[in-house]
């Protein structure tokens, strides 16, 4: 069995060297020494008869410091940043060879070994499964399997240290004697080989993501990029056929001034803000994209006349407070709506072009300001085709429509 750990220790470390060299990801790397470690520690396990400091001291040693490896090799993946006092593990390990001699050394060394591999575990599947003030990937089915076997894994340890004075249980660090001790053995290649899979499957999703996040993000503000917008339009579109809705084209007031006077910096830094504006206020749902430019446009699935009402005054004031707040200057933004009650015939292209008359028409009303249109169908009524700007006079206090 222990040939057996040592072997599928080796074909992971073996495994996760060669993915590192296609994916070239530091976490690959910190994982591969752990499990290189697990194999050096699995090497000088036949030494115990001969050598009980190498053989079990530092043998068994080797195995926290593995799953400290793979505790910061998880750190790396997930961009969490953990301090070198995680390395004070090895403080109660280094404390053991103070035991008076004489006394039987295998309860003291089987608790601690086993409650410090599983709080590197645990804390390990803890940084894969919480996602809180992180800059973590998107979650995917690699990294929650790879953090929920850490977690049993460090609970297998945990149980391992409590079961310590159950009779049989542990007789023989030396001869590996006690059930607990082959339990260990069996699952250690199991988890070995599950979590050498998982850390190079995990690594490959992340990388994947991150390339379709390079394709359809704008880089500067995060928001979808125009093809990306389109194809999730026409997605959300038909899934809410027969639904009504908005489209809204936004840009920013004298955006070319602002460039010219004070620099394109101050420019980035007002679309930065105008974006930090809109995921606060815009509802689930809605598809925020930039066009180019100062240009945005949002899709607003299952929006009535009031809430788009409510949520331009929201952006609009939103902005201003950025404006006071962290900005060069004050801007403010004209924004184009277009209301329908069901997909047009001319699609996503003729909200478009309906959203875009009426942020001209904003513009020429003096700007900073919503103008709204319902959308013109063959069966509406040929008189309120003929006053588009009617539906302009309804006045909603904002803040409604809007996410608080």
């Amino acid at each position: 069995m222990l040939l057996m750990s040592l072997a599928a220790a080796a074909a992971a470390a073996g495994f996760l060297a060669f993915e590192w060299r296609t994916l070239r990801n530091g976490a690959l790397l910190l994982w591969c020494a752990g499990f290189a470690t697990i194999v050096v520690g699995c090497g000088l396990s036949p030494l115990r008869s001969a050598s009980f400091l190498l053989g079990v001291w530092f043998a068994n040693g080797l195995l926290v410091v593995a799953h400290l490896a793979f505790l910061y090799g998880t750190a790396r993946f997930t961009g969490r940043r953990i301090g070198p006092l995680w390395w004070g593990l090895l403080l109660p390990w280094a404390g053991l060879l103070l035991l008076p001699a004489g006394l039987d050394p295998t309860p003291a060394f089987a608790v601690t070994n086993s409650a410090l591999v599983a709080v590197a575990a645990l804390k390990a599947g803890h940084l894969l499964l919480s996602r809180s003030g992180a800059p973590f990937p998107e979650r995917t089915a690699a990294s929650d399997g790879l953090g929920a076997v850490f977690l049993v894994h460090g609970a297998f340890y945990g149980l391992k240290a409590l079961l310590v004075p159950l009779p049989g249980a542990f007789v023989s660090l030396v001869g590996f004697k006690g059930i607990m001790i082959q339990i260990s053995l069996f699952e250690g290649i199991l988890v070995e080989m599950l979590l050498a899979l998982l850390m190079a499957t995990a690594v490959r999703r992340s990388r994947e993501e991150a390339m379709t996040r390079l394709a359809e993000r704008d880089p500067l503000t995060g928001a979808f990029n125009r093809r990306a917008f389109e194809s999730r339009a026409a997605e959300t579109l038909r899934a809410n056929a027969g639904r009504p809705g908005a489209l809204l084209l936004l840009d920013v007031d004298r955006f070319k001034t602002i460039n010219d006077r004070l620099g394109h910096a101050a420019g980035d830094r007002i679309l930065v803000a105008l974006i930090r504006v809109l995921d606060a206020l815009l509802p689930r749902g809605a598809i925020l994209a930039r066009l180019g430019g100062d240009e945005f446009v949002i899709l607003i699935p299952e929006a009535e006349e009031a809430a788009i009402r409510a949520c331009g005054a929201a952006i609009r004031t939103g902005l201003t407070l950025e404006g006071a707040r962290d900005l060069p200057v004050a801007a403010t933004v004209s924004l184009g709506a277009i209301l329908f009650e069901s997909e047009p015939a001319g699609g996503l292209s003729a909200l478009l072009a309906g959203a875009d008359i009426a942020l001209y028409a904003a513009k020429g009303e003096g700007r900073d300001r919503l103008h709204v249109r319902r959308l013109e169908t063959p069966a509406e009524p040929a008189a309120r085709r003929r006053q588009p700007d009617a539906v302009n006079a309804v006045r909603v206090p904002p803040g409604d429509g809007c996410r608080a």
